[in-house]
């Protein structure tokens, strides 16, 4: 009896992990084919790194690797079997990114190690309903989220390229989301996002910043100073 609990148990793992993967074998070999000749990544970070990875069926999974093909806004993940998968984003909720080692061995102060990707940020324009976001701050006055992008274009012809090939364009932008669900353009600058704010809340934030010495060009102050706004 205890020889059959165990394989109905590993059976339920495997069925659970199918529907957090969304096993779809003919989805990285060709879109990958797609990329051949140019320029530059999709991907957020071109290294595997480990994430995890919260369902609304099946819980959350820990330390999956993963890389983030921002210009598809999907996920590519490892299952379980050893396979490169891309999730259905109909099943995931969240998603807790580490960033690869070296990226923040490489980097200036103030990254976070981790990075939030959550979907439901359609009122900001060109984000469509299931698109991840990157969240840094979350809060019942103001939420900052970044959008991470990627074009791909076909550059000018020049005298060094007399046939232009193609190449991805990065590029990310920071909304500010009132309590009114209202999203605005701002930029990771201490001035700017103060600006940005409710005009009653512009004295506390200014205060919040001079207390704490904090440069909100830095994420890990951004995260800070919207904590602490929040919570005033």
């Amino acid at each position: 009896m205890k020889k059959v609990l165990i394989v109905i148990g590993l059976l339920f793992t495997q069925a659970s992990f199918a529907q957090i993967s969304n096993i779809d074998m003919n989805g990285a070999p060709a879109r990958l084919s797609g990329y051949d000749g140019v320029e530059g990544s999709p991907y957020l970070f071109d290294d595997w790194a480990r994430a995890d990875v919260a369902t609304t069926n099946a819980g959350l999974k820990e330390n999956v690797a993963y890389k983030f093909n921002i210009f598809e806004n999907e996920f590519e993940v490892i299952n379980e079997a050893g396979n490169k998968i891309f999730l259905n984003k109909n099943y995931v909720e969240y998603m807790l990114l580490e960033r690869p080692s070296i990226v923040i061995a490489n980097s200036t102060d103030g990254l976070l190690t981790k990075l939030l990707f959550k979907k439901g940020f359609d009122q900001i324009k060109g984000v469509k309903e299931d698109d991840f976001v990157n969240v840094l701050a979350e809060g019942e006055k103001y939420t900052l989220v970044r959008q991470y992008t990627t074009d791909l274009v076909t550059p000018p012809k020049n005298s060094y390229a007399p046939t232009p090939g193609k190449m991805f364009v990065f590029e990310e932008r920071f909304y500010l989301v009132s309590d009114a669900k209202e999203a605005s353009t701002v930029r990771n600058r201490t001035n700017n996002i103060i600006k940005a704010l409710d005009d009653a809340d512009q004295t506390i934030a200014k205060k919040i910043v001079k207390d704490n010495k904090l440069d909100l060009s830095r994420e890990d102050h951004m995260v800070i100073f919207f904590q602490k706004l929040n919570e005033a």
